[in-house]
């Protein structure tokens, strides 16, 4: 008995010890996965062309995706959605305020991120930088075993970390502190300790830099490159106003020569800051060569969102639908996988999670919106046709969704009044609106040779004063011809101020920048005429008016005493005749009356203690001077401050990116109403809205 006993514990040791060994042999032979993330990299406007070093490591030794897009241009909501594979209105992170890193978050979609997926399937987890804008540092989030997260949002001096589970601060000594480095160093000291215990776990590393974000602090010895960058100045660059585009962008204008240099600045900086992380890519590959390791790791590298400089006038930012905000740098190498290949389908931050779970060989979660990446891969291997296979089409998403209704519907309701130019378009080309007028013709249209936009004119001399239901005996008379001046401006009024007036914002006054130029003949040289700029500032920083609302107010009381003029004289004809016809083609919503003067509330600048904040209801502004960067290059005193809005609250919008063998373009929908689209195959730059049919609208 005793003997039998022996044996069966030896039997049920040998039992468990081959478990182990099995068990421990197939997490040895699974990779090691690293992902790197940048904050704000664009993609469009130039950045990667200084990172060499990263592109040698990860595009000529791996895979690079051309179309890498964001399906949120905003940071929090990008980065829940590459940790939970979920789009925005899955996830409901809407924005980086209250419900970032808020109580859903924390109960709910922050125990389902694939870090959470890996440590259950027995990975060794690992997260160092920025997590969330709103991550205040009390605890350490659910699915990793080593942390070092950054509090708040991107730093580069002065900052706290949670450091698995304990709060250090960190100065504003580079040799100690400065964070990029902070980042790549700790990682390399967590997977050297890591290789060196002989685990046999293989490890997810998570390296979030603050690069380029604002305050965009470069290392001291990248302080002084790039003088002469220009990447930046994309076509769309200064490219304003845009009467034809939503509502912030028909109110911004071109920028002054103060917010030139201010972009020339920023975007120096934001190259300087990535050079660091170009030597942390190197460094972190050169470790993982002579840890023996590279061979067995999958790297993926991306950012949140991309970023604008000077593009449609706008200083700075994301937040936009347009390719400069939404199309990230996207690599990936590793094993088994082809070297310097791209691939053009669109891949996005919802495909992230779940493609770091297929690779380390576990099930992807069925309610992430995403995909695998691998999938897309082994597709193009095998010489595979992606159209029925792979997506075609990306949901790019700001804010919160509203009711849905059919986008037919939608389309019909609203395409009398998409735009302007889309309603003349369709009328002026009808006969009773032809040039030269033809007798009882009241209306023409004539398209201007330069800005190709129709004008609407009346047909004076056609157009009797009487008509065949007034009975009147005018003996002759008849209502006098108006001055030439006044008479011109009632030709031509409507034309001139209704595309103003037809926005889709709720405040019809706010304009900011540089509207038009204009030549002074005398001097021969170009002066600029702030035609309508409300950010105007006295010297002791209170509201000043524009010169647009001058012209305005004058236009308005011309037309007033016309109006009471008409109605003096009709009031003195004894018998009712019929009134002259409104403008035929001009939405009856859209009056001159609707343009009204600045409200008092409106304020430009608030003092408070020695500084001054820019505040505008409903807009995102902010205010630039000389305590802004705290290094090298710094912006001079004599350069003065100024404020800029950059995003409105009716920017909120849900648009659709389809991007395939016959197809390339951007269709938006924003919560105004406003519709817009543009054709990217023939228009990259998203210059110009392009027409819309419905035949097109019915396909999507």
């Amino acid at each position: 008995m005793p003997d039998f006993l022996k044996l069966l514990c030896l039997f049920i040791w040998l039992v468990q010890t081959t478990s182990t060994l099995h068990k421990n042999r197939q997490l040895q032979t699974k990779p090691n996965i690293i992902l790197i993330l940048t904050d704000d990299q664009d993609v469009e406007l130039g950045s990667m062309a200084v990172m060499p070093k990263t592109l040698r490591a990860l595009r000529d030794k791996g895979i690079e995706f051309k179309y890498g897009l964001v399906s949120t241009p905003i940071c929090c909501p990008s980065r829940t959605s590459i940790l939970t594979g979920l789009y925005v209105h899955n996830h409901h992170v809407t924005t980086n305020n209250n419900n970032c890193s808020g109580v859903d978050w924390r109960n709910i979609y922050e125990k389902t991120t694939f870090a959470t997926v890996l440590k259950e399937g027995g990975y060794l987890t690992s997260y160092f930088g920025k997590y969330l804008n709103e991550y205040e540092g009390s605890y350490v989030p659910p699915g990793y075993d080593y942390w070092m997260g950054l509090v708040g949002n991107s730093r580069y001096y002065n900052y706290t970390l949670n450091f698995n589970g304990e709060k250090v601060k960190h100065g504003f000594d580079y040799g100690k502190d400065y964070f990029t480095d902070n980042i790549a160093n700790e990682t390399i000291k967590f997977i050297n300790n890591h290789i060196h215990s002989n685990s046999p776990k293989p490890f997810l590393s998570v390296l979030s830099f603050p690069s380029p974000h604002g305050p965009e602090d470069p290392a001291p010895q990248y302080s002084t490159l790039f003088p002469d960058n220009d990447s930046h100045r994309t076509a769309s660059w200064n490219y304003a106003p845009n009467p034809d585009k939503q509502w912030l962008l028909q109110r911004t204008g071109k920028m002054e020569p103060v917010h030139v240099v201010f972009t020339n600045m920023l975007a120096k900086r934001r190259l300087q800051t990535l050079q660091s992380v170009d030597d942390a890519v190197q460094n972190l590959i050169n470790n993982l060569r002579d840890l023996n390791i590279l061979q067995n790791t999958y790297i993926i590298y991306s950012s949140d969102h991309g970023y604008h400089l000077g593009q449609f006038g706008l200083l700075k930012g994301k937040n936009m639908p347009f390719e400069f905000d939404i199309k990230v740098p996207f690599f990936i190498r590793g094993p088994g996988l082809e070297k310097n290949i791209s691939i053009n389908e669109i891949v996005s931050n919802i495909d992230i999670a779940p493609t770091i779970i297929d690779m380390a060989g576990l099930k992807i979660p069925k309610n992430m919106d995403g995909r695998s990446i691998m999938e897309l891969v082994k597709l193009k291997q095998m010489n595979v046709s992606t159209t029925n296979k792979w997506r075609q089409t990306l949901l790019i998403e700001r804010g919160k969704m509203a009711k849905l209704y059919k986008i037919k519907t939608r389309f019909l309701q609203q395409k009398d009044t998409f735009t302007k130019a889309l309603v003349l378009d369709v009328q002026c080309v009808k006969p009773e609106y032809s040039y030269p007028c033809k007798n009882g013709q009241k209306w023409n249209c004539q398209k201007d040779a330069e800005s190709k936009r129709w004008k609407v004119l009346k047909c004076r001399k056609q157009i009797e004063i009487g008509d065949g239901n007034c009975q009147c005996d005018n003996k002759g008379r008849r209502v006098k011809r108006l001055s030439p001046k006044i008479d011109d401006l009632l030709n031509n009024w409507e034309d001139e101020f209704i595309w103003d007036n037809k926005s889709d914002g709720a405040n019809n006054d706010w304009y900011q920048g540089m509207m038009k130029e204009k030549r002074n003949v005398k001097g021969k040289e170009m002066i600029t005429e702030i035609a309508r700029d409300v950010l105007c500032l006295n010297v002791d920083h209170s509201y000043c008016e524009s010169e647009y609302g001058k012209k305005i107010h004058k236009l308005k009381r011309k037309l007033n005493k016309v109006r009471e003029d008409r109605r003096r004289l009709r009031n003195q004809r004894k018998c009712q005749c019929l009134k002259e016809n409104r403008h035929p083609l001009v939405s009856h919503t859209l009056h001159f009356s609707n343009i009204t003067s600045i409200p008092k509330s409106f304020k430009t600048f608030q003092k408070k203690g020695n500084n001054h904040e820019c505040n505008v209801p409903q807009m995102n502004c902010f205010t630039h001077d000389s305590t802004h960067w705290k290094t090298e290059p710094k912006w001079p005193v004599d350069y003065g401050q100024f404020c800029f809005c950059q995003n409105t609250n009716n920017n909120t919008y849900w648009c659709l990116r389809t991007k395939n063998e016959t197809s390339n373009f951007l269709y938006c929908e924003f919560i105004t109403g406003f519709i817009s689209y543009y054709d990217i195959s023939i228009d990259p730059n998203q210059v110009s809205i392009q027409k819309l049919n419905l035949h097109l609208i019915s396909l999507l």
